[in-house]
C-alpha cells in the first residue's frame, strides 16, 4: 500500500464521520475539508524538510503512537480533547503562521468557513504525523521521505493520451497529442466523445501550453500549469450548462468560429500568440465576453478558484478569460471535423457532464462545487454515430511505501499525550518560540540583509512588466514570489546588488516576498488598471506591516505585530488614550474651551453643516516616529471608523461639541493615508502623512508611560485592524480567544517611543483579546477587548 492509499484508507468515511462528531462539523463538510486539507498539510510539512524545524518534526512524530484508526483514537478517554490539544500544540510549533493559511486555503477549496476547516485540521495534524511514523519517518530520513511521500498527492503529470488520429508532439507546444496525422486527422477528431474528448482537451492544454496560459494570466511559473488544469473543468462545466439549449449551443459554435486562428491546421493551440501583448489583450477580450455569457455571477467563481490556487480572484479571472478562447477553438475544431450543428454540439457537450471532476488536479477536489455535478453519476449521452475509442493509457501506480515493523504500543489511557505535552510544553518551547516569528527563522541581521530598493513599498505600478532590484549578501540565491506564487529568481552579485525582471502583474494590490539565505523581505504595491478612468491613488499599501510576525495558533487568526520603529521620546507628549471620541482639552480646533469662543462656533457651524474634516496632521506632513494624534470636526455624536491605509484603527464617536480626536498607536515608518468612513462605508475625509524613521540611538529601556489602549470594548470592526498604545516595563502580551478557547498568544515588546501595536486578521465572528504585562502570564488582564469582526 503506497502512502496515498494509506492516507485515504485511514481517513475513510468512518473516520470522517468520527472527526465530524469531534469537530462539530457536518460529515459532508468534513469530507471536503479532508480532501482539500490533507494534501495541503503534507505539503506544508514537506516545506519544513530543509529547515531547522525538520529535526523537531521528526521528534514530534517519534512521540506519537501509530494510530490504527481514527475511531481508535477518539474512543480513548478524552480522546477528542487530547487530540485537539495535541493539534493546537503541534500546529504553531511545526508550521508557525502556516496553520492559519492552511485553514484559509482548505476553507476556500471545501466551500466552508475558516473556523470549521481549522477545527478539522487541528484534529487531523497529529493523525497525519502518526501516519508518517507508520511510513517510517525518522530524524535521519525526514527530508527525503517527506518528498517521496508527498509526490503521490501532488497533481500527476498528464500521461500521453491515445486517441484516433493523434500523433507525435508538435514543435509549437511540445505537449502530447498536439499534432494530427494527415488523413487520419478528421476521422479521429470527429469521433472523440465523452471521456476521450476530455482526455484530448486536457492533453492539448497540458505541459508548456498550460504553463504559458498560466504565466500570461500573472501566475507564478511553478504553479501555472496546475492552475490551468484546475481552471479547465470549471470552464467546461459552464460551457456544458450554456449548451443546454440549441440556442446556447449555437452561440458557442459562433464564438468558436471567431477563435479559429487559435488552433493550427492540425488542431493544436497556437500559444505563441501570447508572446504578443496586443494579441494577448485581444484574446483576453474574447474571453471576457465569453465569461459574461456563461457565468451569471463571475465573482464567486473567480474568488473560489483564486483561493484554491493560492492566488487572487483577479488572476483567476484572467486565467479563465485567456483559457476560454483556446478551449472554444479546440471544441470548434472538433465540431467542424464532425460536421456538427447546434443540436449535435449540444449532445456532444452534454456527454461531458459527470466526468469533469476527474480533470481536477489532486488536492483540488473542493472545486467540485463549481462543477454542479454529483460524483459517480455519469450521464449516458453519446452521439449515435460515435466510433469506438482507443482506451486511455494510464500511468503505472507509484511504488508502494513499506511501513517498518514497529512494536505495537499499548492502548487504553491516551498516554501518548503526556510525552507530547512534555516535548512541546515543558522542554519544548524550542519550536513554539522559534516559529512565532513566521517563515523559517532568521536572525534580525539576516532578515534585514535582503533589501528591496525598487519599487518601494506602497508604490503605484502600471500593469506591465517591471524590474525589481535591491541589495543582499553576495552570491545569495533569491526567490521572488507574488501572492505566494514564484515569479522570478535572482542571485546577488559580488557587489551586493541584485535585479530581477518580473512579469506584468494584474490590477490590484500585490504582496511581493523575496527569500534567500535565511533572510526575507516583503513589500506591497498597488497596480493600476489601465482601463480605469482614474489611476490608482496609492492608498492601499500599508508600509511597515510587511514584516509582521504572527503568534496565533487559530486556523482563522493571523495576528501580526505591526509595530513600527520609533524615535526616542517622540511620543512623550502624545500618550495614547482610549478612542472614546472625546475632544482633547485645550487642543487647537477641539472647541473644548468656552462654548461661545470662535473655535467652538466654528466647530458648531461645521457640525451643523454636516461637514467632516481632519484638522491634524496637516496634509502631507512629516511626523516623528511614535504615537501621534488625529483631530478634526464632524457631526455631534456621529460614529465613524478610522483607517490607516487599508487597516482599521477602530471606531470613535464625535463629541457633543462636534470635535473628535484619536491617538494613532506607533505607526510604521513611511507614508500612510488616514481615512475616516461613515457607518455605511462612505469616505468622509482623508489625509496623507509620512512617519519618520527612528533615531539610530533610540532605546525603550526606560519606559514609564501609563498603559493605554487605543480600541474600546464591544466594537464591530473590519479586518485587518490594529490597536495598541503606550506603556512601561518590557511590553505586553496579547492573548487571543474565541469563546472560552485560547487560540494564540503574542508577545509585543515596547518600541523606542514606549509604544506597542498589534495587528490582526482573525476572520469573521466574535473574538476576545486580553492584554497582560509581558512576562507575567498569571497576571489579571490590564484590558479585555471583545470585538465582532464584520463579514
Amino acid at each position: 500500500m503506497n502512502f496515498a492509499e494509506l492516507l485515504h484508507s485511514f481517513f475513510d468515511e468512518s473516520g470522517a464521520a468520527r472527526l465530524a462528531q469531534a469537530a462539530d462539523v457536518d460529515p459532508a463538510e468534513v469530507r471536503r475539508i479532508l480532501d482539500a486539507g490533507l494534501p495541503l498539510q503534507l505539503n506544508a510539512l514537506t516545506g519544513q524538510a530543509d529547515t531547522p524545524a525538520a529535526a523537531h518534526l521528526a521528534e514530534a512524530v517519534a512521540s506519537l503512537p501509530h494510530f490504527e484508526t481514527v475511531g481508535a483514537v477518539l474512543n480513548e478517554p478524552d480522546g477528542a480533547s487530547n487530540l485537539r490539544q495535541a493539534g493546537e500544540l503541534l500546529g504553531p510549533a511545526l508550521l508557525g503562521d502556516g496553520t492559519g493559511q492552511l485553514a484559509r486555503q482548505a476553507a476556500g477549496l471545501a466551500g466552508t468557513s475558516e473556523d470549521r476547516a481549522g477545527r478539522v485540521l487541528t484534529l487531523t495534524l497529529p493523525l497525519l504525523l502518526s501516519l508518517l511514523g507508520r511510513a517510517g519517518l525518522t530524524a535521519g530520513n525526514v527530508s527525503t521521505l517527506l518528498r517521496d511521500l508527498s509526490g503521490p498527492l501532488d497533481p500527476p503529470a498528464t500521461p500521453p493520451v491515445v486517441v484516433p488520429g493523434l500523433d507525435a508532439p508538435s514543435a509549437e507546444t511540445g505537449g502530447p497529442g498536439d499534432a494530427l496525422a494527415a488523413g487520419a486527422t478528421t476521422a479521429g477528431l470527429a469521433t472523440l466523445t465523452g471521456p476521450a474528448l476530455l482526455d484530448w482537451l486536457r492533453a492539448q492544454l497540458a505541459g508548456p501550453v498550460g504553463e504559458r496560459l498560466g504565466v500570461a494570466a500573472g501566475l507564478g511559473a511553478s504553479g501555472a500549469g496546475r492552475a490551468t488544469q484546475a481552471a479547465l473543468p470549471v470552464l467546461l462545466a459552464a460551457l456544458v450548462r450554456r449548451a443546454g439549449t440549441d440556442a446556447g449551443a449555437q452561440e458557442l459554435l459562433d464564438r468558436g468560429a471567431a477563435t479559429r486562428d487559435l488552433v493550427d491546421p492540425d488542431g493544436a493551440p497556437v500559444t505563441r500568440l501570447l508572446s504578443d501583448p496586443a494579441e494577448t489583450a485581444r484574446i483576453e477580450g474574447q474571453g471576457r465576453a465569453l465569461l459574461g455569457s456563461v457565468f451569471p455571477n463571475l465573482d464567486p467563481v473567480t474568488g473560489r478558484l483564486g483561493s484554491a490556487l493560492g492566488s487572487s480572484g483577479a488572476s483567476a479571472g484572467r486565467l479563465l478569460a485567456l483559457l476560454g478562447p483556446f478551449l472554444l477553438a479546440l471544441l470548434g475544431a472538433r465540431a467542424r471535423a464532425g460536421g456538427l450543428g447546434a443540436a449535435d454540439f449540444r449532445t456532444l457537450l452534454g456527454g461531458l457532464g459527470g466526468n469533469l471532476g476527474g480533470l481536477l488536479p489532486a488536492g483540488l477536489g473542493g472545486l467540485r462545487t463549481l462543477l454542479d455535478e454529483t460524483p459517480d453519476v455519469v450521464p449516458a449521452v453519446t452521439p449515435a454515430a460515435a466510433a469506438p475509442v482507443t482506451p486511455v493509457v494510464t500511468p503505472a501506480a507509484p511504488p508502494p511505501v513499506t511501513p517498518p515493523v514497529t512494536p505495537v504500543r499499548r492502548g487504553g489511557f491516551p498516554w501518548w499525550i503526556i510525552p507530547l505535552l512534555l516535548l512541546l510544553g515543558l522542554g519544548g518551547c524550542w519550536l513554539v518560540n522559534q516559529n512565532r516569528a513566521a517563515p523559517p527563522a532568521a536572525s534580525s541581521a539576516q532578515a534585514a540583509s535582503i533589501v528591496v530598493t525598487n519599487p518601494t513599498s506602497g508604490a503605484d505600478l502600471p500593469a506591465e512588466p517591471f524590474t525589481m532590484s535591491g541589495t543582499g549578501p553576495a552570491s545569495t540565491a533569491l526567490t521572488i514570489a507574488d501572492q505566494g506564487q514564484e515569479v522570478a529568481q535572482a542571485t546577488v552579485g559580488a557587489d551586493g546588488n541584485w535585479t530581477a525582471d518580473l512579469p506584468a502583474p494584474t490590477p490590484g494590490e500585490h504582496t511581493y516576498t523575496v527569500d534567500g539565505g535565511g533572510g526575507r523581505s516583503e513589500l506591497k504595491v498597488n497596480v493600476a488598471d489601465a482601463s480605469a478612468s482614474t489611476g490608482a491613488n496609492g492608498d492601499t499599501s500599508t508600509s511597515g506591516d510587511t514584516n509582521a510576525a504572527s503568534g496565533s495558533t487559530d486556523a482563522g487568526t493571523a495576528p501580526t505585530d505591526s509595530t513600527g520603529s520609533a524615535a526616542s521620546g517622540a511620543a512623550t507628549g502624545n500618550s495614547a488614550s482610549s478612542s472614546t471620541g472625546s475632544a482633547a482639552s485645550g487642543d487647537a480646533g477641539s472647541g473644548a474651551a468656552d462654548p461661545a469662543s470662535p473655535d467652538a462656533s466654528d466647530a458648531s457651524t461645521a457640525a451643523a453643516a454636516g461637514a467632516f474634516t481632519i484638522s491634524e496632521p496637516a496634509a502631507d506632513a512629516t511626523l516623528p516616529a511614535g504615537t501621534f494624534t488625529l483631530r478634526g470636526n464632524g457631526t455631534a455624536r456621529q460614529q465613524v471608523e478610522l483607517f490607516e491605509d487599508d487597516t482599521s484603527l477602530g471606531k470613535i464617536t464625535v463629541g457633543p461639541d462636534g470635535t473628535w480626536s484619536f491617538d494613532v498607536p506607533s505607526p510604521a515608518a513611511g507614508p500612510h493615508t488616514y481615512r475616516v468612513k461613515a457607518e455605511d462605508g462612505t469616505e468622509l475625509a482623508s489625509v496623507g502623512a509620512t512617519v519618520g524613521e527612528p533615531a539610530a540611538d533610540a532605546s525603550a529601556a526606560s519606559c514609564t508611560e501609563t498603559y493605554t489602549l487605543s480600541m474600546t470594548n464591544g466594537q464591530t470592526v473590519n479586518e485587518p485592524f490594529r490597536f495598541g498604545g503606550v506603556g512601561q516595563g518590557q511590553g505586553y502580551s496579547v492573548t487571543v480567544k474565541r469563546g472560552a478557547r485560547t487560540i494564540g498568544t503574542k508577545d509585543i515588546p515596547l518600541d523606542a517611543t514606549c509604544g506597542w501595536s498589534y495587528q490582526s486578521r482573525p476572520g469573521p465572528g466574535k473574538i476576545t483579546y486580553e492584554v497582560r504585562p509581558l512576562g507575567d502570564a498569571a497576571a489579571a488582564p490590564l484590558s479585555t477587548v471583545n470585538l465582532t469582526v464584520a463579514q
